[in-house]
């Protein structure tokens, strides 16, 4: 039988049991429409989670910490030689020539109590010494200003700004001052030999503002890695060298995200701690992706039960239809193209059905999405939040997923099909002809 002929057959036999075939594929556009909203949901949640993980950490960024994390949840870390390893600058000078590195600085924080003052505010702000030359190549993004870091220079995240308060009243400001530029002083105190307390001012010139970002750089103070050690060492009192001894923290930066895992478990090899945002949203993505596979499988039952309203609907067909087949196999149709008007009309019916879900699924996903939107900013707005920079969505539907799901729910359709197209197919055309 030529396939215009069959499909018309088809479509006229679909057509004389309208009310039958559309009560059916209720139960195919229920579970297509269920499938594609529960995945939407889960991958929604997904990427909802992606973008405030990026937002707290650059995706191409690795933490790297010395052995003596490691070693406070049990035992020394040894390198691959079996020595200690040395977070030091022949060690980044290792990591530097792992695959898609593109720049390393060594991370020291302030150890001391220190304070920023401007004009007659204060405020308070994490500091953090960085090598000066890696600076070009660590993809700071500025608001104003440059990213040159040169002897009492500093950059400054978005953010600092927000934290300077009038220390004789104690409160914030109405207005946050403009740091590009500023002459900081950063007065930093500590006990003498004496026991009295001892203060140093450092004066600084901003020379950068950082964009905002989300994450921690943006209440960060960075000054050059030099001076960093110089208050270090004025803290504390004693001369180090952890260009030699080890550093604190390093920050290792990749070309590209593809690049972050490798590099990561190379620098696991070697005996140190790492951490990056790129790991930590992968173990998240497995966890999505089970709870995807959960969601579809929920609305795939529902295909299941349609899948045996659709072979009943077949069946009753038969019997309806006895002596048209009959008829059919009498002027010469072959087993073959019996079943090929029983599978193609269930499939026809399950494809009908798909078409339905799909524009249900993707309608009430919007739906859902805009009270679901409107609903959660809400109650941030009344938290505090900024309405102009929320962006709330909890459902998202990927290209493949519709496609899938009609596709999945026509072959639900044939599959329902085979038996009573096997039935169809094994009839006596002589006894059909008989059949009253």
């Amino acid at each position: 039988m030529a396939a215009r002929d069959l499909l018309g057959l088809v479509w006229s036999n679909l057509l004389r049991r309208k009310v039958r075939v559309a009560m059916t594929a209720v139960g195919v556009v229920i579970g297509t429409a269920a499938v594609i909203v529960l995945i939407s949901l889960a991958s929604g949640l997904q990427r909802s989670y992606a973008e405030s993980l990026g937002s707290m950490g650059d995706l191409t960024e690795i933490r790297v910490s010395p052995p003596s994390v490691v070693s406070a949840f049990g035992g020394t870390s040894m390198g691959r030689a079996g020595e200690e390893a040395v977070l030091n600058d022949r060690t980044l000078d290792e990591f530097r020539k792992l695959p898609g590195v593109v720049a390393i600085t060594p991370l020291e924080q302030l150890n001391g109590v220190g304070r920023l003052q401007l004009n007659r505010l204060e405020g308070h702000t994490q500091v953090v010494g960085i090598d000066a030359t890696q600076v070009n190549n660590l993809g700071f993004k500025l608001a104003s200003g440059t990213d040159r870091l040169g002897r009492w220079q500093a950059l400054v995240g978005a953010r600092v700004a927000e934290g300077f308060y009038n220390p004789r009243t104690g409160r914030t400001v109405e207005e946050f001052p403009d740091l590009q530029g500023q002459a900081l002083q950063l007065v930093l105190s500590r006990m003498g030999d004496d026991g009295r307390p001892v203060e140093r001012i450092v004066r600084l010139r901003v020379t950068g503002v950082l964009k905002e970002t989300g994450g921690q750089e943006g209440y960060t103070l960075y000054l050059s890695l030099n001076d960093v050690l110089e208050l270090n060492r004025w803290f504390t009192g004693t001369r180090v060298n952890p260009s030699r001894d080890g550093y604190n923290q390093a920050l290792v930066k990749v070309a590209d995200p593809g690049y972050v895992l490798t590099v990561q478990q190379e620098i696991l090899n070697q005996g140190f701690f790492a951490y990056s945002a790129q790991m930590m949203l992968q173990g998240f993505n497995q966890v999505f992706l089970i709870i995807q596979g959960i969601f579809g499988g929920i609305g795939a039952i529902a295909l299941i039960v349609a899948a045996f309203g659709i072979a009943n609907t077949m069946l009753m067909a038969i019997y309806e239809r006895t002596r048209e087949i009959g008829l059919m196999k009498a002027v010469g149709a072959t087993n073959r193209d019996v079943m090929s008007v029983f599978l193609t009309e269930a499939g026809g019916i399950g494809l009908l059905g798909g078409i339905g879900g799909v524009l249900l699924g993707v309608g009430g996903g919007v739906l859902i999405d805009l009270v679901a939107g409107t609903l959660l900013t809400a109650q941030a707005v009344q938290s505090g939040a900024d309405p102009t920079e929320l962006n709330i969505s909890i459902i998202h539907t990927p290209i493949w997923l519709p496609l899938f799901a009609l596709s999945f729910s026509t072959l639900v359709g044939v599959v329902s099909g085979v038996y009573p197209a096997v039935r169809a197919a094994s009839l006596d055309p002589i006894a059909a002809l008989k059949y009253e």
